[in-house]
């Protein structure tokens, strides 16, 4: 780095941090709001706020990226490609590097369908375990003591498929008559395992009077759904969504590695209203693998990813739009896609309040506020459910809703669609580079 040698840089990096602090923090806090990657498209521009000591020194020989300005340095690259940028302080000390790649527009079609979401195709979840207290009077816990954990999936019993929580209460029962260990199959992660487990005989009735007896393990189990959630948006060629835009968790909220897991299609019946206090929810219908429309491949903080396998019910917003990047997301007025009746879609008026700028991929990056009178009559807000309805703003999709302030109602969080997109595979596929180019405008000839 110009002949100054790794362990003299670090300290001189020291001495300009202890400057900068002994300036006061805004020095401190302009240097690491520099971020380290940044995307952007040709022609757009970006500024970089760089205080008097410090310069920008462009490494790649681009012309032309970088133009001053009162404001401090503005990044406005004109080919596809990336560009590497040095951060100097005095235009000779080397602090950070900085790298942008300038990307072509990705075009996407902005969902708002309900979808059910599968956490796999067979099995039951395990929510939690709990003691129990035999019929000895003795305190057990056979499922905790086997090693069986909430989120486990249990897929069968003695090698009979799990079909239903009733199945499994029926299918204890006769086991636990014969005295033996019951052996399960349990998806834990992307690990089969086989479990021994030795069912306990519990009073069915506190009466002494009454002997009936039942065979349990000590474990709630759910069916393994995560609800119902809200399409964001599907790449037309490549057939990859995004939704949600949060992270599915266990009950305790750990994450849940899904396996086999599918999105269905979803039928809203029921609005609970939310208020002060009390988050509303959407309530939804749907049927299983029957009704699936795609796979799950990722579950992340950005929400979950996958490829259709089936036609999404179309809607008036249907079309292609473009993709805004986070740096592009500005305060005002858009518009959120969801369903609150069967499966209609429907735009409902918001203000994005809050844009957070983020140096890194990051969830809540925009706080929103519902200013819809309909969507406010009948829902009060942001509810469960609305997680993952897509923010469309000047034509383009920015984001999607994924959290609601709980003591308020008509405000929630949204991430920003450039973190999904990168999530979903999109900025690096070359289906997703290659449609963009056919939405390029042509060179005059």
């Amino acid at each position: 780095m110009n002949g100054i040698s790794g362990g003299k840089t670090r300290l001189i990096i020291a001495f300009v941090l202890l400057i900068m602090i002994s300036s006061g923090s805004f020095l401190l806090v302009a240097f690491l709001t520099i971020p380290g990657h940044m995307r952007l498209l040709p022609g757009q521009e970006q500024l970089l706020q760089v205080l008097p000591l410090f310069t920008v020194r462009n490494l790649t020989g681009s012309e032309g990226l970088l133009i001053r300005t009162d404001d401090g340095i503005a990044l406005r690259p004109q080919a596809l490609g990336r560009v590497d940028l040095e951060l100097r302080f005095l235009d000779v000390i080397p602090l950070r590097q900085m790298v942008v790649d300038v990307v072509s527009q990705v075009f996407v079609r902005p969902g708002g369908q309900a979808v059910g979401v599968l956490l796999s195709s067979r099995g039951l979840v395990v929510s939690r375990t709990f003691s129990l207290i035999g019929t000895d009077g003795r305190e057990y816990h056979p499922a905790r003591d086997a090693g069986i954990l909430p989120g486990d999936i249990i897929e069968e019993i003695s090698g009979q498929p799990v079909r239903s929580i009733q199945h499994v209460s029926a299918l204890l029962d006769r086991l636990g008559q014969l005295n033996s260990d019951v052996v399960f199959t349990i998806r834990r992660g992307d690990e089969q395992l086989t479990v021994r487990v030795r069912p306990i005989p519990v009073p069915m009735s506190t009466s002494p009077t009454d002997a009936q007896t039942r065979y349990m393990l000590g474990m709630v189990l759910e069916e393994p759904t995560a609800g119902v959630g809200t399409l964001t948006f599907y790449h037309a060629s490549s057939r990859r969504y995004g939704a949600l835009g949060h992270l599915v968790t266990t009950p305790t909220s750990s994450p849940v590695t899904i396996h086999d897991g599918r999105i269905v299609r979803a039928q809203i019946s029921e609005i609970r209203r939310g208020v002060r206090g009390s988050p509303g929810e959407k309530r939804g219908t749907f049927r299983s693998e029957r009704d699936a429309i795609g796979n799950i491949e990722k579950n992340t903080k950005f929400g979950i990813f996958g490829r259709l396998t089936a036609d999404v019910i179309p809607s008036m917003w249907d079309r292609e739009v473009p993709v805004a990047l986070a740096a592009h997301v500005r305060l005002g007025a858009a518009e959120i896609l969801t369903v609150l009746d069967g499966e209609q879609v429907e735009s409902f008026a918001v203000e994005i309040i809050k844009v957070t700028p983020q140096n890194r991929p990051d969830d809540k990056g925009m706080v929103l506020r519902v200013t819809d009178e309909r969507l406010l009559r009948r829902t009060g807000g942001i509810i469960q459910g609305m997680s993952g309805s897509p923010i469309l703003q000047d034509g383009a999709l920015v984001g999607a809703v994924t959290h609601v302030f709980v003591n308020d109602p008509e405000r929630g969080f949204g991430i920003f669609a450039e973190w999904m997109l990168q999530e979903a595979g999109l900025w690096e596929s070359k289906e997703a580079k290659t449609a963009a180019n056919l939405y390029e405008t042509p060179a005059a000839s």
